[in-house]
């Protein structure tokens, strides 16, 4: 008996698919412990759920001060309640390079050049005095530190004091010769990244032009390649860089976790933004490109994964996310705001999981397959409400050519919920040199599916 694996991360590489074709999309690895030894299972991605709307096409930003989630969109800052409730503070630049930051009762926007500080009560418009064209900014510390755009300076305000700048309280990024980017804080620095490299700055505890000053030896030689590409983690940052690598930090130092499929797809595609998102002890870092699916890269078991909308796997129409409320938000292109959940479905439409095997190839010999099993744990599909129960489907595509082209769809049933497995077979699936099996499951129903398939080849 011959195996065909589904395995562990997607690898296929759009400028050669047939020489790995694997694909896992809207889904991710899972260790699962049965008969007392570890086998490996893909597991749904969460879906998504009504918690708020907006109905503004121009979604910017979005972020969490002292517990409050805003959003940047349409030209507003909008504050969205415990109870999804939305509510406009003021009109701000509608721009791509939005920032929302803040603490101890004032929310901070930098937008369109301009910066804007909500105290709670007023909205107001500070000025800068070192330097008036706005890049970024970042809450550290206590201060409120704006980038330069188009420049190397950065100035911060006074402590705890967002609408306070003196003109004397600023540095220069000068260890390099490109401007800056974004400021973004991480594990306790300030780290500015650049066009082309990046300076990591600290508090000193002086105050006043004497707040920040650089680390000694900080200085990397590697930018950011666009103003959306960075997002933070706990103890980290997650980003790509302008020579097209997907890096994680690590101390002070980068890492790159990118593979060659990844990187094609920054080459190839329109990447957007990055964020971030937990899931049961998977912690997930996004690529979101606007013109195919994101990719994910899982830094619990260093494995990528493609998320997609729609049972056409187009792009995933997620731009920001962020955990308020004990949940993780999100925003969709068109102003709807969502929370997370084990739902099997993206706001009661299709929620399609793929995974494309590794290429079943025995030395170029030709062989028929008699049969083929899948294993899995099973579920029942409900559609929403119990009075529509019944057993979910899967099915299932082959190919010859190394996933080139596919035959078509074979759909089969899944038990009923409380089996605590069952397997899915297929007879007499025809002759090959080599095969490639597309596992598809569009029903809004939890099931795990083991990694590998067991297949009877004569």
């Amino acid at each position: 008996m011959a195996v065909v694996e589904f395995v562990g991360q997607s690898a296929q590489d759009a400028d050669n698919i047939a020489a790995n074709p694997s694909r896992i999309v809207n889904f991710y690895r899972e260790p699962v412990v049965s008969g007392g030894k570890t086998r490996y299972a893909l597991k749904s991605v969460l879906g998504q759920e009504q918690f708020a709307e907006v109905d503004r096409l121009f979604v910017r930003a979005m972020g969490v001060v002292d517990g409050v989630a805003y959003i940047a969109a349409g030209g507003y800052l909008t504050r969205i309640s415990a109870l999804g409730v939305a509510t406009d503070i003021g009109a701000i630049a509608d721009s791509a390079e939005t920032t929302i930051s803040g603490n101890t009762g004032n929310v901070t926007v930098c937008a369109g050049g301009l910066f804007y500080v909500w105290d709670g009560t007023t909205f107001t418009q500070p000025t800068g005095q070192a330097f008036t064209a706005f890049g970024s900014h970042e809450t550290i510390g206590g201060y409120s530190v704006i980038t330069e755009a188009g420049g190397r300076r950065l100035q911060w305000s006074g402590l705890v004091d967002p609408s306070s700048f003196d003109a004397l309280d600023f540095a220069t990024t000068e260890a390099r010769d490109d401007d800056n980017l974004r400021a973004v804080a991480i594990a306790g620095n300030l780290w500015i990244f650049k066009t082309a490299s990046i300076e990591v700055y600290y508090v000193t505890g002086q105050g006043t032009s004497s707040a920040f000053s650089r680390v000694q030896g900080s200085v990397m030689d590697t930018g950011l390649k666009a103003f959306g590409l960075v997002t933070k983690f706990d103890g980290g940052a997650f980003f790509v860089g302008d020579d097209g690598i997907a890096y994680v930090t690590a101390g002070g130092a980068l890492q790159p976790v990118s593979t060659a499929g990844v990187e094609t797809a920054i080459s190839q595609g329109e990447p957007t933004e990055c964020f971030y998102y937990e899931d049961e002890g998977h912690k997930f870092c996004v690529i979101r490109f606007s013109d195919r699916a994101a990719w994910a890269y899982d830094l619990s078991t260093g494995e990528w994964h493609e998320r997609a909308s729609g049972s056409a796997l187009e792009a995933w129409t997620v731009r920001a996310m962020v955990k308020a409320y004990g949940k993780w938000l999100t925003i969709a292109t068109g102003g709807q705001i969502g929370a997370l959940g084990r739902l099997n479905a993206d706001f009661g439409g299709t929620l399609r999981r793929m995974a494309v095997s590794r290429t079943l190839y025995l030395g170029g010999d030709r062989f028929r397959v008699s049969f083929m099993e899948i294993l899995m744990r099973m579920g029942r599909s409900y559609l929403g409400r119990p009075s529509a129960a019944r057993s979910a489907m899967i099915w299932i595509r082959v190919s010859k050519d190394g996933g080139q082209t596919w035959g078509g769809e074979k759909w089969r049933t899944i038990s009923d919920q409380g089996q605590y497995t069952n397997t899915v077979r297929y007879r007499a699936l025809g002759q090959f040199r080599q095969m490639t099996v597309e596992l598809n499951i569009t029903d809004p129903t939890e099931i795990p599916v083991y990694c590998d398939a067991n297949v009877v080849v004569q």
